[in-house]
């Protein structure tokens, strides 16, 4: 039998256009997982790939990432908030994510921990510029088997 991930967040590009580009972004724990589709920018990227860089390296305790803004008046917004759990390398993920699935974003979310490794976060954090390429279909998956 195959192992499953139960924390894991992957996030997959389905569209692209000269200023924005379309990716599905599904986060799970072993409680939740949740999927939708946002809009996200090689802007947004970059000040994810640099803020978790600067996580990673201990420069900084806590990094927020936020695309989009919460509320009913725009697209789905998701954000990451990335926690040093412990000394030993676990880092807790505190995922917010608005659902559009036909509600109001304001009563249609869900927000919920989810678990990874200081390595796996880095490596995790290589990939994303992967994103920026003008390909679809790829993938950058944290807490990935391989």
């Amino acid at each position: 039998m195959e192992e499953q991930m139960t924390d894991y967040i992957l996030i997959e590009k389905i569209w692209q256009d000269i200023f924005c580009y379309q990716v599905k972004i599904t986060c799970a724990s072993s409680h939740v997982v949740a999927t939708n589709d946002i809009y996200i920018s090689d802007d947004s990227i970059d000040t994810l790939f640099n803020g978790l860089n600067d996580f990673i390296k201990g420069k900084t305790k806590e990094f927020f990432w936020e695309n989009g803004k919460k509320g009913d008046d725009s697209n789905a917004c998701i954000t990451f908030e990335f926690i040093h759990k412990d000394r030993l390398g676990h880092i807790l993920i505190e995922v917010y994510m608005e659902l559009d699935d036909g509600g109001n974003y304001s009563s249609h979310n869900c927000c919920f921990y989810l678990n990874t490794e200081i390595g796996l976060l880095e490596k995790f954090c290589q990939k994303l510029p992967t994103l920026k390429r003008e390909l679809l279909g790829i993938e950058v998956v944290l807490n990935d088997n391989d």
